[in-house]
């Protein structure tokens, strides 16, 4: 590698990538994700799209993306159909994908809980998982369908399914 082709945002995305693996990991094992790990997300952009070479204006707009599907992620907290981690998570990977993109990953997420949910719904009804899968929290027997699943997962795989389509990327 030649060091004068080095681009200092691949570290910067590199954390981004890890933070999100972290995140989803631990909703997967625990139906929690970590405040740190969104903070870190949403923070982590500000100097990527600086070194991007984006305006105060379009950071601005990354940044109110973020804040705008906080508040409806809020409003379906509230009514029970999503959960804080997964609001704050989604707020923060929006930031990075921006308004012009938003939709497509929204679809995305959409497409990939669906699959997640049916996954779950199939796993629930065996009647002797692996102790592994057993001990995870939203497959434990009798698990009914009101149940939460691991929704960050599909929060996650959506963002890196769509990571060449980041506007910060080189």
């Amino acid at each position: 590698m030649d060091l004068m082709s080095f681009d200092p945002r691949w570290p910067l995305i590199g954390c981004f990538a890890a933070a999100m693996a972290r995140a989803a990991v631990s909703d997967l094992l625990t139906l929690q994700i970590p405040n740190w790990t969104c903070a870190l997300v949403a923070v982590l952009f500000l100097p990527t799209a600086l070194l991007s070479g984006i305006g105060l204006y379009g950071i601005a707009l990354h940044y109110g993306t973020g804040l705008l599907l906080f508040v409806i992620g809020a409003l379906l907290f509230a009514y029970g159909v999503l959960g804080g981690g997964d609001v704050k998570l989604l707020a923060a990977i929006s930031i990075w994908i921006g308004w012009g993109n938003l939709l497509p990953y929204l679809l995305v997420v959409s497409i990939f809980g669906g699959l997640l949910a049916l996954i779950s719904i199939l796993l629930r009804r065996i009647k002797r998982l692996p102790a592994f899968l057993s001990s995870l929290p939203w497959l434990t027997p009798g698990a009914d369908r009101k149940q939460p699943i691991p929704y960050g997962v599909a929060i996650v795989a959506a963002a890196l399914a769509g990571l060449r389509s980041l506007a910060v990327l080189p």
